[in-house]
């Protein structure tokens, strides 16, 4: 009977598997597309670089509001399930999109700011969707459940962008977005048939964790077994936001890059991304996760270099493509990092306060990336990623200790 239970549960979880890899690509199809339009839309209603800055602080990846949302979204997942918080999720991000093409049709910039905070708001259900991905793998092969659904989200980005781009110079930049709030939808309604609950919350009696007030408390005084996990991945997210997550809007404004060509570009990442993840993965559980972290930063070092020097777009197109391999590297092995670091009954509570401590710290970013380029030029907010970059790379490869084993106890 336990040999039966055993097969039925490893079924459930292929099977999950299946429905977060398509889930994934869906969701991918949406964001591709309209992550490749929407700085220059922002740009084309006549907002400045200041305050494109300024809407990636407030709702972008590592964004005020998004950063808000992970600890409430973890402590929440781990006491009422995870399938609740992907939903919810699409339901904001059709909301944001709604009020973008409110924006374009109004043409009215500053309708776009509720938009961005409506997205930022569904940052709610990373944790737990980071969790039911490893939660749908067994323990040996963690790196490769992030590594299929990576592949599924790089895989809708080949063609998603240039989509995206196209659409945008033959219809207008309405037509993307239209077409990307269809996905959201058709994503929510998958997810909302077909994906099962991986995880029956428990009573977690660690004092640490009995609130959530206790919880919010606590992001800026993580484990000391996690603190330099928490301090390198945070001065890679505030770098990234400096020159990195405005790089589309600055290529429009320094060098004229259409929709286009900026699709092209991401499309050209998201194959080198795709081509590499499944392999990557496979290494990352063979051999550990630190080193693929350093890796990727250190990729990242070599592109930002070229950056500051290249004139051409070709020479961004390379360059962009060759930037998918450091999104290759990190994505898996830092998932597996945290994951066999935090017992499984507090992992989405403890992914909510990383990415609470690192967005916290590094929302600004963007913003001051939007000053320096006012101030300085393109190369102010490429040089000021470079230097965090580099820095970065010696974080991990000296200062970060591989987990030992699946998941330690919480402790003091």
């Amino acid at each position: 009977m336990t040999g039966e239970g055993n097969t039925l549960r490893i079924k459930m979880q292929s099977r999950n598997l299946r429905v977060l890899v398509a889930r994934s690509f869906l969701y991918g199809l949406q964001t591709n597309m309209v992550r490749a339009i929407w700085q220059p839309f922002v740009l084309q209603l006549g907002a400045s670089m200041p305050f494109l800055g300024l809407l990636e602080s407030i709702g972008g990846f590592g964004g005020l509001v998004s950063t808000a949302m992970l600890p409430v979204g973890g402590w929440l997942s781990d006491r009422h399930g995870r399938k609740a918080f992907v939903i919810l999720a699409s339901v904001f991000a059709l909301l944001a999109l709604t009020f973008y093409v409110w924006a374009g049709l109004a043409w009215q910039w500053w309708l776009l700011l509720p938009g961005v905070i409506l997205l930022g708001l569904a940052a709610i259900a990373r944790p737990a969707l980071d969790c039911i991905i490893a939660e749908s793998a067994t323990p040996a092969a963690i790196g490769r459940a992030f590594s299929l659904t990576s592949v599924a989200f790089a895989i809708s980005g080949i063609l998603a962008p240039t989509l995206g781009g196209w659409l945008a110079k033959r219809q207008g930049y309405l037509a993307p977005l239209l077409l990307g709030g269809v996905l959201e939808l058709g994503a929510l309604l998958f997810v909302s048939i077909f994906l099962h609950e991986t995880h029956r919350p428990q009573q977690i009696c660690d004092s640490r964790t009995a609130s959530l007030v206790n919880t919010l408390k606590h992001v800026f005084d993580p484990p000391p077994y996690l603190r330099s996990f928490y301090i390198a991945s945070t001065i890679d997210l505030f770098a990234f936001g400096l020159g990195s997550a405005i790089l589309f809007g600055l290529l429009h404004e320094e060098f004229g890059f259409t929709p286009l060509q900026l699709g092209l570009m991401s499309s050209a990442q998201s194959a080198v991304w795709a081509v590499s993840q499944v392999s990557v993965g496979r290494q990352v559980d063979r051999r550990g996760s630190v080193r693929f972290l350093a890796l990727s930063e250190g990729i990242a070092v070599v592109v930002l270099v070229g950056w500051l020097f290249a004139k051409s777009y070709p020479a961004f197109l390379v360059l962009y493509a060759i930037m998918g391999l450091s999104v290759a590297t990190w994505g898996p092995a830092y998932m597996r990092w945290i994951t066999n670091s935090v017992p499984e009954a507090q992992r989405a509570e403890e992914m909510g306060r990383l990415g609470a401590f690192r967005g916290l710290l590094s929302f600004p970013a963007s913003y001051i990336g939007g000053l320096l380029y006012t101030w300085v030029g393109f190369k102010g907010p490429i040089l000021a990623n470079l230097v965090g970059a580099f820095a970065v790379t010696l974080v991990f490869w000296y200062l970060v200790p591989e987990p030992q084993g699946t998941a330690i106890s919480d402790q003091d």
